[in-house]
């Protein structure tokens, strides 16, 4: 009896197990991918902060510090580059996720490509802070893009979760920079403006949601860390008070912006463990996973080895499950008796997993492609009707809220709609 003539049943639970180990494989690089891009997406956002001290009050030192700051940026943007020209030759996710992914990694390249020239401008104050600004946000989102499009991949329940809450952590995070920057505009004025006002309010609501999301997901030790800033989030949410009751007739020192801008960033900062701790928890559990897949595998492998070599032998063999115990075959039985008794045992096992994992991993899908979502819809407004990510943030909540519905419903509405036209 060679291998091909084995039973088949025993075979195709060795290509499951196969092709849930290349799956993991997958994904581990799809996690690696998230993490460096999470890694180009803070120091951007440094950037960001930077720039917007310097065209508000340009000083020789603030130069120096963002001269410092293109250095660690460009240094974590050729870490994203060479795993992205890797891509091409290394693909992850499915034939057509892998086209989403690639659209969108083109355009953050297109992005970061304008970088040098953004920069120019910046130093020869070409650019108002705002319009500056701007077009770091346009380029972080981007990268957030990519990083979202790369979840195709995930059909692990408890990679996809951490996955999921890595994700909302940098989604909300972002929105810090946001508001940290747009913040320095209002307080540099002395005052806000109603509009400023209301963008600031929309920042600050839909900061909550993401990190309610990553609460909802997270593992106990990155809420720990979490829930410890606690003391960075009260100054940020005392001058956000302040900021909303700002006006004409009641302006705020100018200095202000400078301590709006420090204790912004002195948040920021605080998370950036947080997001580094979460990443690598990924990793780690990626690795976990592999390895006992793998073990798995050769437990499946030394079964239909096993089977092979004592083919027409009454003598009875230890085999071994799932969990690599030994299975035990009583003489009575006979051979036949216990490896179809091993080949049930490693059918159960399986199914059990795969049961106990099912629902699981559609709550942390859900989570994973609610950001998803909302994020494509987010686009397909800025692309449709050339507006800001913020302006189509506020579109769909403005239609969410006029028709009773959820924002994933609104986004889904959005995209069932796009694909039809499309169709």
């Amino acid at each position: 009896m060679t291998r091909q003539t084995l039973p088949p049943t025993l075979r195709f639970l060795i290509a499951a197990r196969q092709a849930e180990l290349h799956s993991l494989e997958s994904l581990a690089h799809t996690c690696e991918l998230v993490t460096l891009i999470s890694h180009l997406v803070h120091e951007l956002q440094k950037e960001r902060g930077y720039t917007n001290l310097f065209l508000c009050h340009p000083t020789p030192d603030r130069q120096l510090m963002l001269d410092a700051q293109h250095q660690s940026v460009s240094t974590h943007e050729a870490d994203v580059r060479t795993f992205l020209d890797a891509l091409l030759t290394h693909p992850i996710g499915s034939d057509h996720g892998r086209a989403r992914l690639f659209d969108s990694i083109a355009h953050a390249l297109y992005r970061l490509d304008g970088l040098p020239i953004l920069r120019c401008n910046i130093l020869a104050h070409r650019l108002q802070p705002g319009d500056a600004s701007a077009a770091f946000t346009r380029l972080i989102s981007s990268l957030l893009a990519v990083a979202v499009e790369t979840t195709d991949a995930a059909h692990d329940a408890e990679i996809t979760r951490l996955l999921a809450a890595l994700l909302n952590f940098m989604q909300g995070k972002e929105l810090c920079g946001q508001e940290r920057a747009y913040g320095v505009l209002g307080y540099t004025a002395g005052r806000f403006n109603p509009t400023q006002k209301v963008h600031m309010a929309m920042l600050a609501e839909r900061q909550t949601r993401c990190f309610m999301q990553f609460e909802a997901l997270a593992d106990r030790q990155a809420l720990q860390a979490w829930h410890g800033l606690d003391g960075l989030h009260e100054p940020v949410l005392s001058l956000r008070g302040m900021a909303a009751r700002t006006s004409a007739e009641q302006p705020v020192d100018t200095d202000m912006a400078a301590l709006w801008f420090d204790l912004c960033t002195a948040r920021i900062d605080g998370m950036h463990p947080i997001e580094c701790q979460l990443a690598t928890t990924l990793a780690q559990r990626c690795r976990q996973r592999i390895e006992a897949v793998s073990l798995d595998l050769r437990n499946h492998r030394a079964l239909l080895d096993s089977m092979a070599a004592h083919e027409g032998s009454t003598r009875p063999t230890m085999l071994f499950d799932v969990q690599s115990r030994p299975l035990d075959v009583a003489p009575a039985d006979g051979i036949a008796s216990g490896m179809e008794r091993s080949i049930l045992d490693l059918l159960q096992a399986q199914a059990e997993r795969i049961q106990a994992s099912d629902q699981a991993l559609a709550q942390a899908r859900a989570a994973l492609d609610e950001r998803r979502h909302i994020e494509k819809a987010k686009w397909i407004l800025v692309e449709l009707h050339r507006i800001s990510e913020a302006d189509a943030h506020a579109q769909l909540q403005h239609e969410a809220m006029r028709s009773g519905r959820t924002l994933t419903e609104v986004a889904n509405a959005l995209l069932a709609t796009r694909n039809a036209t499309q169709a």
